[in-house]
């Protein structure tokens, strides 16, 4: 009866665009609540039960409930995943994968599979690639996600390493450099003892590695000049004054 309705489905429509809403980043606890930071003055409070929908990091548009003069909000949609590609650990128990992010807010574990064409047999405690597949403000049920990569066993002591080259989407191995050899002695040196260089040294250091200065140009790009340092010049000149 009520189905079809025109007028029902108006006043629906009605209350949904009258029902205030935010948009925010959502802020993980470890106590299991969250909070939707709209701006730097102002957040509001996601109950337990609201933040299994979301994840710490995530962009999205939130309804505002007002009870008893405690605001709260529940996730409504999904602007911007802070998951897509990421680094973690992997869980296996009775034959199912799950994958623990490799960040210091997101302790829970995400169940996953093995991509197509990854042939690795993963294990507990190995470190691995995934990619976000499914998101509960996408309409799925759960978080779900798929291992694009091998990274490493967990008791590779070079776990560090591997992972943060991984999580940059860098090759283990180094590519092969080109040898070269800085022909300058015929450059004109210029005095540039002028520009303010910004060094890490300490002001009693007397041999300086390097040194950086910036400026903005008039096409309002930044210029960055880099001073190196060239010892054997001035290993020369001591030489020669005795």
């Amino acid at each position: 009866m009520f189905q079809d309705n025109p007028l029902l489905a108006q006043l629906k429509q009605q209350l949904h665009s009258q029902t205030p809403r935010a948009e925010g980043v959502v802020k993980a606890t470890e106590k299991g609540f969250g909070f939707l930071e709209v701006d730097a003055q102002k957040s509001y409070f996601i109950p337990p039960p609201q933040m299994k929908k979301v994840m710490h990091g995530d962009r999205v548009k939130a309804v505002i409930h007002t009870e008893k003069d405690r605001e709260s909000a529940e996730p409504e949609e999904l602007i911007e995943p802070f998951l897509t590609r990421f680094v973690g650990k992997v869980q296996r128990k009775d034959d199912r994968l799950a994958i623990v992010p490799d960040h210091p807010l997101l302790k829970d574990a995400i169940p996953c599979r093995a991509a197509r064409g990854v042939e690795h047999d993963f294990k507990e405690g190995d470190w691995a690639v995934a990619e976000m597949r499914r998101h509960p403000l996408k309409g799925d049920r759960g978080f779900y996600a798929e291992l694009t990569q091998f990274i490493t066993f967990g008791a590779d002591h070079f776990v560090p390493w591997w992972v943060t080259l991984a999580r940059h989407n860098l090759e283990k191995e180094a590519p092969n450099g080109v040898a070269t050899e800085m022909q300058d002695e015929g450059l004109t040196r210029r005095d540039l003892t002028a520009l303010e260089f910004v060094t890490i040294d300490s002001a009693s250091t007397e041999d300086m590695d390097d040194a950086l200065y910036a400026e903005e140009g008039a096409d309002g790009k930044l210029h960055l000049t880099v001073a190196i340092a060239e010892s054997n010049r001035l290993d020369c000149r001591r030489q020669q004054a005795g």
